[in-house]
């Protein structure tokens, strides 16, 4: 067939190359207007980025305040199970948390600082006392290494001039970090009580967001993802109290001059799933050093037994109603919330990790399986 006899819109077409609809056109019609377009999307990511950053206190204040909101909901509905009004089981748990903190302010964070306190200035004669033990002793001569000039060493460039007037600016953001931290203590536990006496209405709210042939679906899962998520909390937070009640006792037993401190830190470390009691195992047989081997031995004994009851006995009947959360996504999370946002990070990424799980079990496999049929090719 010659060239003659194709059509006439055939000959065009081998003359001309049809253009794709996806490949119609690579250089923008305005690429004036378009640059400046993308150059104002530039500019208002890094204000957002740069106003969440400013308001970052703020942000982790809600988000606490509605963690321990949603941690506090089991005990309301634990009362209402009884018989007991919502609104009077919401007094009754407000009351409660309000005595609890004023407890915290008013003796265990005094007694902690004059332990503290106490601890720092029996610190010469601890390290004297050390550096004079058999143990200590031996292990220097073991390394071959001169530990006393070493810590003299140390203690020398601690308290020179530059290091003291470094630590005098240190000093002072320390102070305006204790007085935000105690604004935003105050905060939480305001924000705490306001959402827990919210919860109710603000779930009805967002799910009136929903279209109303989703909103019961929504509002089981809603109700699901928030029941799970309390459950981990006030999980979490008891299992850190028994932590803390037995820490505070194995160091009344090996004569802890700092027990209350360690009980402190704990709890906090403890709250860490799976992770916090292991690092607090390394921690505080580190400081039963101090005082003296066989101390260190007995805490890392009574410790390591605690650990055993907690994770078979005392765990699986505390955390027994909340989602079952894989051992490694536990890690998983706890890492990667760590990375990003510290210790409150690593706190509130097992309840996102158990919510997340909740949707995938709930919304993403149904919908699968009722997908039977693969989708047309064309």
């Amino acid at each position: 067939m010659s060239e003659s006899d194709l059509p006439a819109h055939a000959i065009e077409e081998g003359a001309r190359p049809t253009r794709r609809p996806g490949l119609m056109r690579l250089v923008p019609a305005h690429p004036l207007v378009s640059g400046f377009t993308v150059a104002l999307g530039v500019i208002l990511a890094i204000a957002l980025s740069a106003t969440v950053a400013s308001l970052s206190t703020v942000l982790i204040s809600v988000f606490l305040g509605l963690f321990l909101a949603l941690g506090l909901d089991p005990a309301v509905q634990a009362l209402e199970r009884r018989g007991i009004r919502r609104g009077v089981g919401i007094a009754i748990v407000a009351v409660a948390f309000l005595a609890l903190m004023l407890v915290i302010l008013l003796v265990v964070i005094p007694a902690t600082v004059r332990q503290f306190v106490a601890a720092l200035e029996a610190a010469p004669e601890a390290i004297e006392a050390m550096q004079t033990s058999d143990w200590y002793l031996s292990l220097e001569a073991n390394l071959g290494v001169d530990l006393t000039a070493v810590i003299a060493e140390g203690i020398k460039s601690v308290t020179n001039i530059s290091s003291f007037l470094a630590i005098s600016g240190g000093v002072l953001r320390v102070g305006f970090g204790i007085v935000g931290a105690i604004s935003s203590f105050v905060m939480v536990v305001v924000l705490t009580l306001y959402f827990v006496s919210s919860l109710s209405a603000m779930k009805q709210t967002v799910a009136n967001l929903v279209p109303a042939y989703q909103r019961k679906r929504f509002t089981e899962l809603l109700e699901q993802i928030t029941g799970s998520v309390g459950s981990v909390v006030a999980g979490g937070i008891t299992l850190s109290t028994f932590n803390a009640l037995v820490v505070l006792v194995i160091q009344l037993i090996i004569g802890s001059s700092v027990p209350a401190v360690m009980a402190i830190a704990a709890f906090f470390i403890t709250l860490i799933p799976l992770l916090g009691s292991l690092i607090f195992l390394l921690i505080g047989t580190v400081g039963a050093l101090f005082i003296s081997p066989l101390a260190a031995l007995i805490f890392l004994v009574l410790y390591f037994i605690y650990i055993q009851v907690e994770a078979y006995f005392v765990t699986p009947r505390v955390m027994g109603k909340a989602v079952s959360v894989p051992a490694v996504l536990v890690i998983i999370g706890a890492m990667v919330g760590a990375t990003l946002m510290g210790l409150l990070g690593a706190l509130v990424a097992i309840p996102i990790t158990a919510s997340i799980l909740i949707i995938i079990r709930q919304v993403v496999i149904p919908r699968q399986n009722a997908i039977t049929t693969a989708p047309d090719s064309d």
